[in-house]
């Protein structure tokens, strides 16, 4: 598990695409032809494709990840003539790292006369073949990896095949103080989701209000410095700037309310957090409610607030 204080490496999300990749297989390489001269050769079935296609977010980037193993069905022939030669194409390692790819070519004939056909499959067919699948990781990318991807701030953090801007900074600031919902920024829109937790903590409520705002005091559970002083309006930044918002709301012992974001979230975008606390006989129950959430984040949220919130503080003041 990653975390707020290596904000780079905090976040991963996994996507299988292999059934899609096998219907764009199947749709893209059926049918693809070449034709020179008299000579003729065309892909009639995609007969397996086996392995693994991922999308992942990392870093803020959407990377294809993809391992594959293709065989495919042949037909070839010659202009004028009944007889047709058949036979199949391995391709043992379509994969997002390479650019060259091996053609294993057999045929149901091996006679002289089936020779120049199967040598047309390999220098005139496999290229087209090879057309196909120099714009697989766009297409994968653009067809499943639209709702997964949120754009960071560099002019780079687009990934190729998906329609996002970018560089131009943000016109306003979003804040969101609802459920789930959709978030429309100057430069993109992407879906939200609230988050509740609570936690029990054996101190009194003003002690652990104390805890969660006093900057020393944070400085040591998060260890790091703190940016910012425990006032209302008044702005932080914890995890060495990588979380950073604004106090909304401060009541001591009773209420903590602030705006909260990662400095991987788009640009501009803060979600709105709120904790309740309650003073029980002998300890104290935290209630957090986050709403905002960028949708592709919430499980490594809600990870990161019981680890490097909750455990953290229990783990230092006991």
């Amino acid at each position: 598990m990653a975390d707020w204080r290596n904000v780079g490496n905090w976040h991963w999300k996994e996507r299988n695409c292999l059934e899609w990749a096998k219907k764009y297989f199947d749709d893209k390489l059926v049918g693809t032809t070449a034709i020179v001269g008299e000579l003729s050769a065309e892909v009639t079935s995609v007969d397996s494709v086996s392995g693994d296609v991922d999308l992942n977010i990392r870093k803020g980037r959407l990377i294809a990840i993809y391992d594959v193993e293709i065989k495919l069905s042949w037909t070839a022939a010659k202009k004028g003539s009944k007889d047709t030669l058949s036979g199949t194409i391995t391709i043992p390692e379509v994969a997002h790292d390479t650019d060259s790819y091996v053609y294993d070519i057999s045929a149901g004939k091996s006679t002289k006369d089936a020779l120049p056909l199967k040598d047309f499959v390999r220098q005139k067919l496999t290229p087209e073949i090879t057309k196909k699948f120099e714009v697989f990781t766009e297409d994968l990318k653009q067809a499943n990896g639209t709702d997964m991807y949120i754009p960071g701030n560099g002019p780079n953090d687009s990934p190729s095949g998906v329609s996002v801007a970018s560089a131009p900074k943000q016109e306003r600031t979003s804040v969101v103080d609802s459920g789930v919902g959709v978030v429309k920024t100057a430069n993109t829109t992407f879906s939200t989701v609230s988050i509740t937790q609570s936690a029990e903590f054996v101190c009194s409520a003003d002690d652990l209000f104390a805890t969660l705002t006093d900057p020393q005091r944070v400085s040591i559970w998060t260890r790091a410095p703190v940016d910012g002083q425990a006032a209302e309006g008044a702005t932080f930044k914890l995890f060495s700037g990588h979380i950073e918002g604004k106090y909304t709301k401060l009541v001591r012992g009773k209420t903590i309310e602030q705006t909260w974001r990662v400095a991987t979230w788009p640009a501009g975008h803060y979600s709105t957090v709120k904790m309740e606390l309650e003073q029980l006989s002998s300890s104290t129950r935290l209630s957090l409610k986050q709403t905002g959430v960028p949708f592709n984040e919430e499980d490594a949220t809600k990870a990161n607030w019981d680890r490097y919130y909750w455990n953290s503080i229990k783990g230092t003041f006991g």
